[in-house]
């Protein structure tokens, strides 16, 4: 399957070597590095997103003189496991598309969501393929950084978690009754993770990452955590977390954990809600 032009004769399509799926307010946009900083992003699924005509999107695409010279068909691993050759802008000029579109010739229902893409998508992709890469090669370790250096990693790393911790709770939030279900959830976490956990059995490659599935209910944990903390008169529960999680597991997304440390991690985060909300003798708030 292609979505080549047939304006346009293109190269042979590309073959990324890394690949990742980043949740923007619940749109999962995918995004492939082909090499070194070349990440590309593909048009149709963001068209899609925000609700416009591939088509003419295509043809203003080929239309532009820049964007047509640097446009390419990259082979896309699907959610079904299957790779498709589509049309892909590098993510560099995705602010330039972005801002290309006619907001007066679009549905005024699409206008807000167009100008949240133009103001923030660039960032949030950019940021979690940056800590994917980070994830993957090894973060530097801190006798490499000066103290500054180390302040400014941490910092990107817990605000990146934030963030992906805001997108997830925001998609929550549009579900109807699932703030109901997230508060039963955490009145049985303690009884149910350690059962669940006992009886999950992961079948995903150890080297895998984990899955948007796995990533909420991790997200869910850290709320958990987060409000357990500041009940009990922590500053700041949510940071605290955030910054434990990093240190921990030098991590700024958190789909970029490891399937083969998935239960561990829930293991921890469950014993430090435990000891956070009292339900244990040891009151540190801040586990080993």
């Amino acid at each position: 399957m292609s979505d080549e032009p047939q304006e346009q004769e293109l190269e042979a399509p590309l073959v990324p070597h890394r690949q990742l799926v980043v949740s923007f307010y619940g749109d999962n946009i995918p995004v492939a590095e082909v090499a070194a900083d070349d990440i590309y992003v593909p048009l149709r699924p963001l068209v899609e997103f925000l609700g416009l005509a591939f088509s003419s999107q295509r043809q203003r695409v080929l239309r532009d003189r820049v964007m047509a010279a640097r446009v390419r068909q990259v082979a896309i691993t699907a959610a079904d496991g299957k790779q498709y050759q589509t049309l892909c802008l590098p993510l560099d000029l995705l602010p330039g598309w972005l801002f290309g579109i006619d907001t007066s010739r679009v549905r005024a229902d699409l206008v807000d969501k167009i100008e949240r893409y133009r103001a923030e998508a660039f960032r949030v992709l950019w940021n979690a393929f940056k800590g994917e890469v980070l994830s993957s090669a090894g973060l530097p370790l801190a006798t490499d950084l000066t103290p500054a250096e180390q302040i400014l990693t941490q910092a990107e790393a817990i605000a990146a978690l934030a963030r992906q911790q805001v997108e997830f709770e925001r998609g929550l939030a549009d579900v109807a009754g699932r703030q109901q279900a997230m508060a039963d959830y955490m009145r049985n976490f303690i009884y149910e993770t350690r059962s669940r956990l006992t009886a999950l059995e992961l079948r995903l490659d150890p080297a895998a990452q984990i899955t948007d599935e796995q990533a909420a209910e991790i997200a869910l944990a850290v709320k958990n955590v987060g409000s357990a903390l500041e009940a009990k008169g922590a500053n700041a529960g949510y940071a605290k977390v955030y910054s434990e999680m990093y240190r921990r597991y030098r991590v700024s997304s958190y789909k970029n954990l490891p399937s083969a440390r998935y239960e561990e991690v829930l293991r921890w985060l469950s014993n430090w809600y435990e000891q956070a909300s009292g339900k244990l003798d040891n009151q540190d708030l801040n586990p080993s």
